[in-house]
């Protein structure tokens, strides 16, 4: 099971969001993503507050690895638009349009 640093770290990524998209997201500075993603630090409360109720974060998935990443369609849906973009840029690359 992957620790909390690594689930964070696959919730940027599954909404395609680089470290410096994260943070402004959420309020805080890239340094304080690397630091949650490699576990130097912890997200605060503020910041477990604000992926809940602006991204629809399943706490329960951040905190203890159980259940969806997601609470709800709206987290779906950027789950969705993230892996579109990236099929497309993959099919880009290989010449199709």
């Amino acid at each position: 099971m992957e620790n909390l640093s690594k689930r964070i770290k696959i919730l940027r990524k599954q909404l395609g969001m680089s470290q410096e998209d994260f943070a402004a997201k959420l309020c805080v500075t890239k340094q304080a993503i690397s630091n949650m993603e490699t576990g130097k630090s912890s997200p605060s409360p503020s910041v477990l507050y604000k992926m809940h109720t602006m991204l629809d974060v399943n706490l329960n998935y951040i905190i203890a690895g159980t259940g969806d990443i997601f609470i709800s369609e709206k987290g779906n849906k950027a789950l969705k638009e993230s892996l579109l973009k990236e099929f497309e840029l993959m099919l880009k690359s290989r010449g199709i349009e």
